[in-house]
């Protein structure tokens, strides 16, 4: 009967989906079970000179054990679950959740025991959903502020537009050089930024329907760079273009994608000051089935208090009057009426990548579209 449960108990554990490993007092490893092979990459039969120490980065493995003694934390010899992370043996950190215990003979610690479980794929679910979330939110919090801005700018607008036909009126009408010209223009000036602001919230709020079309995503890149008028921008930027040696389809508003790309290229020389390396990249992300586009400048980055306000409506950092914080906010809106997504890939000392994504559109598609219509 004894050695029936023993056989049991050692099927049950080489048959766990966790990872389950113990170690003599010495750290000598005396039994893995299949799946901890497969976590940690050893070989049962080929861990007699591995220590439990290498299968931690340098220093967790004693933390563990300090924490098994603590009466406190656990009960003696008990870890409740735990975060921590361990090494492959190829030298990748894995985050798992564990516990473990002390084993007691005769009031001795003669060996420890060990169960773990990868958190990779439960971290990557989590990373998922709060993207999704974080998406959400912004969405509504974009619609809602949309519908404001349309009232406030209606509002506005009439307004405005007397101010600026009675201070022209009254300009013309005073005598030259006269003291209070210089005023009458500072009031005009201000009317007129006024007014592109409330051009800019109407452009924000306005629900347009995606002119969408079939076109290379490599072509976006060059109408954009030819649809900036101000040249002089360009002066001292170095443009390098990395673009996908084969053709990457999708189906878009280009009009719409160009102006974002256009606005991410205005946003990049300026955070290098007009000094600087501007690249434009196209490629297609295989693993997930995406057309991307990649903006980067060699500026100074964003910093992390500023990331998760880039795309409210009206943040900005540039100095007061050289930008409406809309830019952005819109750019968000129109990836994603054209079922793509905007978002910061990295940022640093070194500069900051904004990436687009769109769905890639196979040619067998657009046969089927064109034989359909």
């Amino acid at each position: 009967m004894y050695s029936g449960v023993r056989e049991l108990i050692d099927r049950v554990v080489q048959s766990s989906v966790s990872a389950i490993i113990a170690a003599d007092r010495r750290g000598r490893i005396i039994m893995m079970n299949k799946a901890a092979e497969v976590l940690f990459g050893h070989a049962a039969f080929y861990t007699d000179n591995v220590n439990i120490e290498g299968f931690y980065p340098p220093g967790v493995a004693r933390e563990i054990m300090a924490k098994l003694r603590d009466e406190s934390i656990g009960g003696r010899g008990k870890l409740p679950i735990t975060r921590v992370t361990i090494l492959h043996k190829d030298g990748t950190e894995i985050p798992v959740e564990m516990t473990a215990v002390i084993i007691y003979e005769d009031g001795m610690e003669t060996a420890t025991a060990g169960i773990f479980n990868d958190l990779r794929e439960r971290q990557e679910v989590e990373r998922q959903l709060k993207d999704a979330h974080a998406q959400l939110i912004q969405s509504e919090k974009l619609a809602s502020l949309g519908r404001l801005a349309a009232g406030v700018a209606h509002e506005i607008n009439n307004p405005l537009t007397s101010i600026l036909l009675y201070a022209n009126l009254m300009r013309e009408k005073l005598e030259k050089n006269h003291p209070l010209e210089k005023n009458l223009t500072y009031i005009l000036e201000d009317t007129e930024r006024c007014k592109e602001i409330v051009k800019n919230l109407l452009a924000y709020s306005r629900q347009t329907i995606p002119k969408r079309g079939f076109f290379q995503l490599n072509d976006v890149i060059d109408q954009s760079l030819r649809l900036i008028r101000d040249q002089k921008l360009f002066l001292h930027i170095k443009v390098v273009e990395k673009k996908a040696a084969s053709p990457l389809l999708v189906n878009a508003d280009k009009n719409q994608l160009c102006q974002v790309v256009i606005n991410l290229i205005i946003n990049a020389i300026d955070a290098m000051d007009g000094h600087g390396t501007l690249t434009l990249k196209t490629f297609e992300d295989e693993k997930s089935g995406k057309a991307c586009l990649e903006v980067s400048d060699t500026g100074g980055g964003i910093s992390h208090e500023n990331m998760s306000k880039i795309f409210d409506p009206f943040f900005s950092t540039k100095e007061l009057g050289k930008g409406t914080g809309l830019g952005l906010s819109m750019a968000y809106g129109m990836m994603e009426e054209n079922h793509g997504r905007i978002f910061v890939k990295t940022t640093g000392p070194q500069g900051t990548t904004f990436a687009l994504e769109l769905p890639v559109v196979a040619m067998s598609e657009i046969m089927m579209f064109d034989s359909i219509g």
